[in-house]
């Protein structure tokens, strides 16, 4: 799929996010202890999701008309930051359902990339056109947020 300059490397980032995922799946997969492999998902959400959902917000979203918001894609966007940070707060709690819940984080994360590729940044390029979408790419340089994360307990070799 063809993807605007401007919004490149937020596709990069939706790239490591999906490397992400497979990493959990793996470690699922492996039978790795499902307390490191939520706590790795806990690290993945602070420190690379939040961030980059704040990017997309304050870049994109901010950029909107309030009309233009009621887009389906971008409230589905919206509700699913939404999700991700409540989800946040469950697996930091889990106990026992602690895999049910990775299991939810992983759906999420797949379909919501998905979403934003196929829906939300399609909508997004055509409605800012270029020069909002230059304007975005200004705040998306500052704010992205490069996809080597630190992690020494790698469950998922």
């Amino acid at each position: 799929m063809k993807r605007s300059e401007q919004l490149k490397k937020l596709s990069w980032e939706h790239h490591d996010a999906l490397k992400f995922a497979r990493h959990i799946r793996k470690g699922l997969e492996q039978g790795s202890d499902p307390a490191v492999i939520g706590a790795y998902a806990l690290h993945v959400t602070e420190k690379f999701l939040e961030p980059h959902f704040r990017l997309e917000e304050q870049a994109l979203v901010s950029r909107l008309t309030e009309a233009q918001r009621q887009e389906p894609s971008v409230q589905q966007v919206l509700e699913e930051h939404r999700r991700f940070r409540a989800m946040k707060e469950g697996l930091r709690q889990a106990g026992a359902d602690r895999v049910p819940r990775l299991e939810q984080f992983l759906s999420l994360l797949k379909a919501h990339v998905n979403l934003e590729e196929k829906g939300f940044f399609p909508f997004i390029e055509q409605t800012l056109g270029p020069e909002g979408l230059e304007r975005a790419r200004v705040e998306i340089d500052r704010g992205h947020i490069p996809g080597d994360l630190d992690w020494a307990q790698r469950f998922w070799e």
